[in-house]
């Protein structure tokens, strides 16, 4: 299936392809913003917005909300499920066996890492992501953030499945089981990192993610949504 951007062009975009899901990536438990998740943003809940612009790309089916088992993330799974997403519940902590617990219960061959606080992400981005899968498919990683050229907020990390159901536990630190992809920018060396670069220069500031009750009321007041455009 094809569809025009005019920031991105004419990219395929992986719609009911079940070689590619997003896993959002989201708690309850903000230590900076508790309870966030289900915040009100612009008439909807900040996941709503982050779990619509995920399924943009490739699909509700292929939208997994990755919730932790903890009780203080009942209530976030219970939203999800109305709303008719998919969610996958995990270990609060270590969030790198959470994804690995959730690729296999829903395999793939490439999956997005969508963070939580990215209300606004432009869904252009992963389109221009999963392109970029397509003419580099044996990258292990494809991210914007390394380096990043893109505001915070607008994050894209693909992933290769295969690679990432590799990585055993015993390679990792505490950082990376909370920090899933740090484990490949700690060693550029042992992956190939595909990178992907703004087309132009983008302020970093303020940016798109809601960490904090300032961020929030910003946000409220943003008219329109962004769009970027990728270096191709």
């Amino acid at each position: 299936m094809k569809a025009f951007h005019p920031d991105c062009g004419s990219v395929e975009k992986p719609m009911s392809d079940d070689r590619c899901f997003a896993f959002v990536q989201a708690r309850m438990s903000s230590t900076r913003l508790p309870g966030k998740m289900l915040m009100n943003l612009q008439g909807k809940a900040i996941i709503d917005h982050i779990l619509d612009a995920a399924a943009t790309a490739v699909g509700q089916s292929n939208t997994v909300l990755l919730t932790s088992a903890d009780r203080s993330d009942d209530p976030l799974a219970r939203h999800a499920e109305k709303k008719g997403s998919v969610v996958f519940r995990g270990s609060l902590e270590n969030v790198f066996g959470r994804f690995q617990g959730c690729l296999k219960q829903h395999p793939c061959e490439w999956f997005f890492r969508i963070c939580g606080d990215s209300p606004f992400l432009d869904p252009t981005l992963l389109d221009a992501a999963w392109a970029r899968a397509k003419t580099a498919p044996q990258s292990d990683i494809i991210t914007n953030v390394f380096p990043r050229t893109f505001p915070a907020g607008q994050s894209v990390e693909l992933l290769n499945s295969h690679t990432f159901a590799g990585i055993g536990p015993d390679t990792l630190d505490d950082e990376d089981r909370e920090h899933v992809t740090r484990t490949f920018y700690r060693h550029p060396e042992q992956y190939r990192i595909e990178a992907l670069r703004a087309a132009q220069s983008y302020p970093q500031t303020p940016g798109f993610a809601v960490d904090t009750p300032e961020d929030l009321a910003r946000l409220e007041r943003f008219d329109g949504r962004p769009k970027f455009t990728v270096m191709n």
